[in-house]
């Protein structure tokens, strides 16, 4: 599923064609300085931002790749963070560039850092090299589930199980700083067709950055231990039914395993809210954009 309206570039508004030439710019900088030494795939991104006294400026990121992968910063990050970092915290437009295979979106880590800053801002896809594009909005990026919330007791004998499982985990959770406890269980099988149940619960660090998320923890461990297959995420959230409930680089990892992986919410009182990676992550970015 692809997000947004196409549009063409002519009917686009001068700021927003403004923006669109920043990420080509960003992309170019990436590739001409060999910043994406490792992928081979430049990207960039074009920001408009207003600061608390309604001033505006542009801003352009790209890719810098690291022999180490997680410091990698993204071109959406790059440029978002900068924003920040001037007192530009309110993004207008937001344009993004995969220059060698246009038409890609947001990883989910970029979704989570866009819509702190601008859920309402006009998300600019570029989709070909003339610059054309498809239109949406960034809190279009991570949306909320749309499947109705189902009561603990008009759940299976199972799925309570599942979902009495992951709520106990709760407490094992070493929350110091977010002060907000997860959990999750990531259910997957191996290539015997053999099933697990793998536990994951929020890990805070001193250095934010360096906190591990439930459902990656639970994610990676299942991998680690050769369990990719025929997967399913249980999550514990605040509300089942509110946008963005699970984080952005969750979602990310779970991309991994593939674009249609089922995801049970778990609310604060039971209940559960079915759902699907297609559905929370639209328009993803996965391994075969590469």
């Amino acid at each position: 599923m692809q997000l947004g309206t196409f549009t063409i570039l002519s009917d686009l508004t001068e700021q927003e064609q403004q923006v669109v030439r920043l990420a080509w710019r960003g992309a170019n900088n990436s590739a001409d300085h060999q910043l994406c030494f490792k992928s081979d795939f430049p990207v960039g991104a074009g920001i408009l931002a207003t600061n608390d006294s309604g001033e505006s400026k542009e801003f352009c990121g790209c890719n810098v790749e690291n022999a180490w992968f997680p410091p990698t910063i993204c071109a959406e990050r790059n440029a978002a963070t900068t924003a920040a970092l001037e007192g530009y915290k309110h993004f207008q437009i937001v344009a993004v560039l995969c220059r060698k295979y246009p038409g890609g979106s947001p990883c989910g880590l970029c979704r989570q850092v866009l819509l702190q800053f601008g859920p309402e801002a006009v998300l600019l896809n570029i989709v070909d090299r003339e610059s054309n594009v498809r239109r949406a909005l960034v809190g279009d990026l991570l949306p909320a589930a749309q499947g109705k919330a189902v009561p603990y007791d008009h759940l299976s004998e199972a799925e309570q199980k599942l979902v009495r499982r992951v709520v106990s985990l709760k407490s094992r959770s070493h929350v110091p700083y977010s002060k907000t406890p997860r959990a999750a269980l990531f259910i997957a099988s191996n290539d015997k067709g053999h099933q697990r149940i793998f536990n994951g619960v929020s890990d805070d660090n001193a250095s934010y950055g360096g906190s591990a998320l439930a459902e990656a923890v639970a994610m990676r461990t299942a991998r680690t231990a050769g369990y990719s297959q025929k997967v399913q995420l249980i999550a514990t959230v605040n509300d089942p039914s509110a946008v963005n409930q699970i984080e952005g680089e969750c979602l990310q990892v779970l991309r991994e395993f593939g674009a249609d992986a089922p995801i049970l919410l778990v609310g604060p009182d039971r209940s559960v809210v079915t759902t699907t990676l297609v559905e929370l992550l639209p328009d993803s970015f996965g391994p075969e954009a590469l």
